[in-house]
């Protein structure tokens, strides 16, 4: 049974008991509710009241000052009956109108304003007193004039939001703007579409003490270093919440969300996380471009031997087949470029990722879901019971995971995934150091690819020098009689927008076990011995392969040295 208000503030400390007993004394033959009272006594903030209320009720909590109100909002409910109930719509996203109100969970009211605008309602608490004063400034600034801009603007707007939300999966595909809408929105819907545009992973809103600023990392570099207005940080963050379907109450806590977005016709997935600091939220925003479409191997860098080996082992039956590298090293691209490979209707592929970033034709793709009590454990002893003959599972995190993972590769399965190691060889022993037995390993690991990323030198302005002695030398090259090396080093154009570098391309370590590194894995040797043995063998070290994109132009010395160690 569900508390009444007063119960609640007194257990929150709130009120006292003798505070609650005078003001619901008051209340009798009086048409203000409790908090109205508390809040005329000072027993109570009405903020403090509204707070514990969204918190016992289960609605979201607003504040009105930290919140652009989008003015076709207003134009879905009258200003009689704003004022009648106390409540302010904020804005539209495709059929479902958010509105602030005092008493959100009145369903009565709810259902009548379903009638007045046509649209789901999802009522959210704000203060009364804050309603009101937004009440007076908002529905006086609307005026008939406003419909001619907003056709304008739309005409004009090739930027759109639409959203996967709750357990339907609903989807939502527009968020329309308006001539008037307020400043911070647009500023939102720049910093995406800029990135975007600039090729930009990821973008970065970092608060600090005296100032806001914006990073975009372009080609795996941070860059782009632009200030916000300070003044605007909290409506920027909470129209990046809002539009991800996040709580923008909550800012003691980290969030996930996620935004769809339509740029230019380009449909645009971006993964949103919040992290509270002690200058205020810090948000970064992951883009996946889904127009891009998935690439083949062919496209990601290969050398010719490592995708002629590859190639072979993405072929076989049954085994498992890692890929391993930092964060943003390329990982899901390398998997789903493998996939898109060996896919055809004779075979049955099942994936498990965190999150699905493109979809696959005739792949049946699914995506972690730890509260609903999805994670790669429990989705990996699912998907076994679902006749597959392929398995990408995103990644082995811990050894629940390895043990049914190398089970199902010793059952006659092609497993594909993911770890996080510096090297191939060292993928062995992370598995090892799990607790998964080393014959288990040996036996069912039989390709290991590690890599990483490295950008590209812009072909119109990069710079040919020929390196000195000491930096061949460091560089473990020795100087070629009567022939001398050449190198590139990037200088910046137009075309390039004065980065040096235009994309990026893959470097790759390829480790595929004979019987002489099995028994190495199966001893527990250490990655220094089995990297040994591999190399006398003719493993490509990730340094090597990326030194002889040094020497063919392809990418510089520093870029080389940034992702890999010379070894």
């Amino acid at each position: 049974m569900r508390k009444k208000i007063g119960e609640v503030l007194v257990e929150k400390g709130i009120i006292s008991i003798e505070e609650l007993n005078k003001a619901l004394e008051e209340q009798k033959g009086t048409k203000q509710s409790l908090g109205e009272i508390l809040a005329g006594q000072g027993a109570a903030s009405e903020k403090q009241v509204v707070r514990a209320l969204s918190e016992e009720l289960g609605f979201a909590y607003v504040e009105l000052s930290e919140i652009t109100i989008e003015p076709e909002a207003l134009a879905f409910i009258p200003e009689e009956v704003a004022v009648k109930f106390r409540l302010i719509p904020l804005f539209l996203i495709q059929n479902t109108l958010t509105v602030a109100m005092a008493e959100p969970q009145d369903r009565e009211v709810v259902t009548q304003l379903k009638g007045i605008t046509g649209k789901k309602i999802k009522p959210i608490f704000a203060c009364p007193s804050a309603i009101n004063a937004v009440i007076d400034t908002h529905y006086h600034k609307t005026g008939p004039s406003s419909s001619k801009d907003i056709g304008a603007i739309s005409k004009k707007q090739a930027f759109s939001y639409s959203q996967e939300s709750g357990p339907a999966n609903e989807k939502i595909d527009s968020l329309k703007q308006a001539a008037s809408l307020a400043q911070v929105v647009e500023m939102v819907d720049h910093i995406i579409t800029n990135a975007v545009e600039i090729g930009a992973s990821d973008i970065h809103l970092e608060p600090q003490k005296n100032k806001f600023l914006q990073r975009c990392r372009v080609d795996g570099v941070l860059s782009s270093v632009t200030k916000l207005p300070l003044e605007r940080e909290s409506a920027i963050i909470s129209r990046v919440k809002i539009v991800a379907n996040m709580d923008i109450a909550e800012k003691r806590l980290p969030q996930d969300g996620r935004i769809r977005v339509n740029i230019s016709g380009r449909n645009v997935d971006l993964r949103v996380s919040t992290f509270p600091t002690i200058n205020g939220e810090n948000v970064v925003m992951r883009i996946l471009d889904r127009s891009q479409g998935v690439l083949s191997l062919e496209e990601l860098g290969f050398q010719e031997k490592n995708l002629k080996h590859f190639s072979e082992i993405i072929e076989k039956p049954h085994g498992i087949i890692l890929v391993t590298g930092p964060t943003g090293s390329g990982k899901t691209t390398t998997l789903y470029a493998a996939l898109g490979q060996i896919n055809s209707l004779e075979k049955n592929i099942i994936t498990l990722e965190d999150p699905v970033e493109y979809e696959i034709p005739n792949v049946r793709q699914s995506q972690v879901n730890v509260k609903a009590g999805l994670t790669f454990a429990s989705g990996l002893r699912s998907i076994l019971r679902q006749d597959p003959d392929i398995i990408m599972i995103g990644e082995i995190r811990d050894k629940d995971t390895a043990d049914i993972a190398i089970r199902a590769a010793l059952t006659g399965h092609l497993v594909f995934s993911t770890l996080h190691t510096n090297d191939a060889p060292s993928a062995a022993t992370r598995l090892v150091d799990m607790g998964v037995e080393p014959f288990l390993v040996s036996s069912s690991v039989i390709g290991i690819l590690s890599q990483r990323l490295v950008r590209v030198l812009c072909p119109e302005c990069r710079q040919k020098y020929t390196p000195q002695p000491e930096l061949l030398k460091d560089l473990g090259l020795e100087a070629r009689s009567g022939e001398e090396y050449s190198f590139y080093k990037e200088a910046g154009c137009s075309k390039c927008n004065n980065r040096g570098y235009v994309g990026r391309t893959g470097v790759y370590e390829l480790l595929v076990p004979d019987e002489e590194i099995k028994n190495l894995i199966s001893k527990k040797s250490s990655d220094a011995a089995i990297k040994e043995a591999a190399k006398k063998k003719g493993m490509v070290t990730l340094y090597q392969s990326g030194l002889k994109k040094v020497i063919s132009g392809i990418t510089s010395v520093s870029e080389l040295l940034r992702v890999s160690e010379t070894t």
